[in-house]
């Protein structure tokens, strides 16, 4: 199995003004490429390091394949939820669901922001649906960290 980038839903500057085109391109054509790339070569390399015996250096390919495996999923996550015709408060079972576990939707957003703004470096804040908690939490994923429950 290979990854392959996906396409966008949109053009780079549907987002705009919010989000320039240029910043989306780079994004999409540069980093998550790069990113999908990534994940290929470690597949390529955990696969010929398996097949010489060389094991001691699969814990390192691993790392690397989960590097840009996070960095493929974090961002094919982002490129769908985010969308010309978006913006507003959520309604129904989402709006349901994030009234229960954080009060309102500003009380949803305020904490949102503030994990959002305390990341140092590169990262993700990320509102999840915790299948083991059976509920909504926010996630902060540092780098390209990947998320599981």
């Amino acid at each position: 199995m290979t990854y392959t980038l996906p396409d966008l839903d949109y053009d780079y500057g549907a987002l705009a003004p919010h989000i320039a085109p240029e910043i989306m391109e780079l994004h999409h054509s540069k980093h998550h490429a790069a990113y999908v790339a990534g994940a290929n070569a470690a597949l390529e390399q955990l696969a010929a390091a398996r097949d010489k015996g060389e094991f001691g250096a699969i814990p390192k390919l691993e790392k690397d394949l989960a590097f840009h495996l996070g960095g493929h999923i974090n961002h094919s996550v982002f490129w769908k939820n985010m969308s010309p015709d978006g913006g507003g408060e959520p309604d129904g079972d989402v709006a349901a669901a994030i009234d229960e576990y954080f009060g309102s939707f500003a009380g949803f957003k305020g904490q949102f922001n503030a994990a959002a703004n305390s990341i140092q470096g590169s990262g993700w804040s990320m509102l999840v649906w915790d299948t083991l908690g059976q509920r909504l939490n926010i996630n902060q994923l540092f780098d390209q960290q990947g998320n599981l429950p």
